[in-house]
């Protein structure tokens, strides 16, 4: 279908004193000039039906709109079926975490290879075929929603739910009150300096402080991305440090009370730590931007666009 351009009068109105009059009313003579009509031209543009289109659309060549067609369906297909693998693994992986907890740290950056690679491709090539910016929004905070779900799914799943056993919770819980300065520590920076130690005089090797260390500092850093993206009142840093705070210290209350980690104040301060340094570097202006642009951080307050104006003209 071939667009064409045009102009179309729009609305005449009577003016006899009108000096941008573009024609005469049929019936006035060259000395008196009962009123004049004046058009206001407006461009836009039409089909051969005559049919009103978009005038910020740009006009197709002939024998591509077929291709447009079907390169656009074609990214919407690839693009539902790789979210719907990205959330099928984040079912599986999830029932592995809950059977046999998340054994080492290669486990989760395999994790976030095989879940996050496909969902951001999956939801990039499907918003590209949405013309309206508000489904695209929508098409990436339900995909950033869906894999914050699974984070928290795993954290709970991780640190409380794989380290329970049920069948021999009364033994297993007797023997942990029994060995309770062995499993708590309730003096700051004791367990961090013990780490610090061990690898100083290299007495239990490298990777057990280590993976302790940067592991208990990078298990939540996630939620410094999530949350103030999700959470318009998480973008205040007191706000955010205080919900951190509580929830880091019922994390370490459940693991005391059901017997299944080390009750450590350090866990406590090396997950908050982690979390505030994010949140500071994505308060930079150039990330917090990019993060709008994303569509995954929540705009700022701007004022409304004109009528007639395109949203991208404000």
């Amino acid at each position: 279908m071939r667009v064409k351009k045009g102009f179309v009068s729009l609305y005449p109105a009577r003016d006899s004193g009108a000096r941008n009059a573009v024609c005469d009313h049929p019936s006035s003579s060259k000395q008196s000039v009962r009123s004049r009509i004046v058009f206001t031209p407006v461009r836009v543009c039409y089909n051969t039906r005559m049919e009103n289109l978009d005038p910020n659309k740009t006009e197709l060549e002939p024998g591509k709109t077929a291709g447009a067609i079907f390169c656009a369906r074609w990214k919407k297909t690839a693009g539902m079926i790789l979210i719907g693998i990205a959330l099928s693994v984040m079912l599986w992986q999830l029932v592995t975490i809950l059977l046999t907890g998340m054994r080492h740290v290669t486990h989760g950056l395999l994790l976030i290879a095989g879940i996050c690679l496909p969902l951001m491709l999956g939801t990039y090539l499907y918003t590209r075929t949405q013309a309206d910016r508000k489904d695209r929004r929508n098409a990436v905070r339900f995909s950033f929603f869906a894999l914050f779900v699974f984070y928290c799914a795993v954290l709970l799943g991780a640190l409380i739910l794989s380290r329970v056993d049920f069948q021999t919770f009364a033994a297993t819980k007797a023997e942990y009150w029994n060995n309770f300065d062995l499993n708590t520590n309730f003096n700051p920076l004791e367990t961090v300096r013990l780490y610090i130690n061990a690898i100083k005089y290299d007495y239990i090797g490298m990777e057990i402080p280590l993976s302790n260390l940067v592991g208990n500092a990078m298990l939540f850093m996630p939620m410094a991305v999530f949350l103030p993206c999700l959470f318009r009142p998480m973008q205040r840093l007191w706000l955010f440090a205080l919900t951190m705070f509580l929830l880091l210290v019922a994390v370490e209350a459940l693991q005391l009370l059901l017997a299944c980690g080390s009750c450590d104040v350090d866990d406590v301060l090396l997950n908050l730590a982690g979390t505030l340094i994010v949140f500071g570097i994505l308060k930079i202006p150039f990330l917090h931007r990019l993060l709008v642009r994303l569509y995954l951080m929540p705009e700022d307050n701007k004022p409304s666009a004109e009528p007639g104006l395109p949203e991208s003209a404000v």
